[in-house]
This record gives C-alpha cells, sequence and structure tokens, in this order.
C-alpha cells in the first residue's frame, strides 16, 4: 500500500509543475526562483530520474547549469519531470514494478 503522505507530495508537485509550465506558454512569464526551486526538489527527491537525465546529459554532452539556462530550458526541464512522474504514477497504478 502507498503512502498517503507521498501521494499528496507528488500530487503537489506535479500541480506546481503545471502551474509554472501553463503560467509561462499563456503569460510568458515566469518565477525563475520558484520554477529552480520546483526542478531542484524533484530532482533531490526522485534520485533515479536525476540519474538518468544526468547519464543521458553525459552521454549525449548536454550538461549545463541550470540556473544559467533559460526560461525555455528551465520550463522544458519542467515538462520532462511532469511527464516521467505521471508516467511512473501510470505505470504503478496498472501494477508495473518501476
Amino acid at each position: 500500500m502507498q503512502n498517503s503522505f507521498q501521494t499528496v507530495e507528488k500530487t503537489k508537485s506535479i500541480a506546481e509543475h503545471i502551474s509554472i509550465i501553463r503560467e509561462y506558454q499563456q503569460m510568458g512569464l515566469l518565477d525563475r526562483t520558484k520554477a529552480l526551486e520546483i526542478y531542484k526538489k524533484f530532482n533531490f527527491e526522485h534520485e533515479d530520474y536525476c540519474t538518468l537525465m544526468n547519464a543521458t546529459a553525459a552521454a549525449t554532452n548536454s550538461s549545463i547549469q541550470i540556473d544559467s539556462a533559460g526560461d525555455q530550458i528551465l520550463v522544458a526541464n519542467l515538462k520532462r519531470q511532469a511527464l516521467w512522474a505521471v508516467g511512473e504514477e501510470f505505470l504503478k497504478g496498472m501494477g508495473i514494478i518501476i
């Protein structure tokens, strides 16, 4: 049985990601401080995701310092995090062990 606190925190994280992404796409506004905080918190809490992204960046020689990345790159990374989190939950719900 999954810890309900974890579920609430994951849902909150995804909602925060979506809120930032939508505000950027609809109005062109980005609260960089909040976006960076959410991005870094997600990576800290999802070590498997972070490890995969770091390995991919090293293999493709595309590693950047997120603090100095442009807004589009930051938002693109938030999208990747949200997609990964939603996909992970979907697969777990289907009984697939992650």
